[in-house]
């Protein structure tokens, strides 16, 4: 009886952190609209990738674009790795149109700034599984 209490504890403790983290982005999308989330991503990427004007509404257009169908993904239902698969299809869709409008640097910034994201993310997760 006191293995299986301490095996519950341990599968807990490694749930909390992933629980935790898609709550975060639960309450970030409900707090936000899509619209909020597009002029956001559009006002970051104006400053790292230095956008011409002409690239500037094309961005904007882009990004509300998909910000909109990110939204119908992430709320389509279904488990937690089938909107996995929409949202990274939706972000592969996403990254295709943005290629088109910018150039081959400030798309190798693009994508460069997205692999530092998604590290920061990892060593997050990998110290909240140390804390807990």
């Amino acid at each position: 009886m006191k293995t299986a209490v301490a095996v519950l504890i341990v599968c807990f403790a490694s749930i909390a952190p992933m629980a935790s983290a898609q709550e975060k982005m639960e309450a970030f999308m409900t707090s936000t609209t899509p619209e909020e989330r597009a002029q956001m991503q559009t006002d970051h990427m104006k400053q790292t990738l230095t956008l011409t004007e002409n690239q500037l509404p094309q961005v904007q257009e882009i990004n509300l674009k998909y910000a909109r169908k990110m939204q119908d993904a992430y709320n389509g239902g279904g488990s937690r790795l089938q909107k996995l698969k929409r949202v990274k299809g939706v972000s592969q869709e996403k990254d295709k149109e943005l290629k088109r409008v910018l150039t081959s640097t400030q798309y190798a910034t693009y994508e460069s700034n997205k692999e530092e994201m998604k590290e920061k993310m990892r060593e997050r997760a990998k110290e909240r599984m140390k804390t807990n």
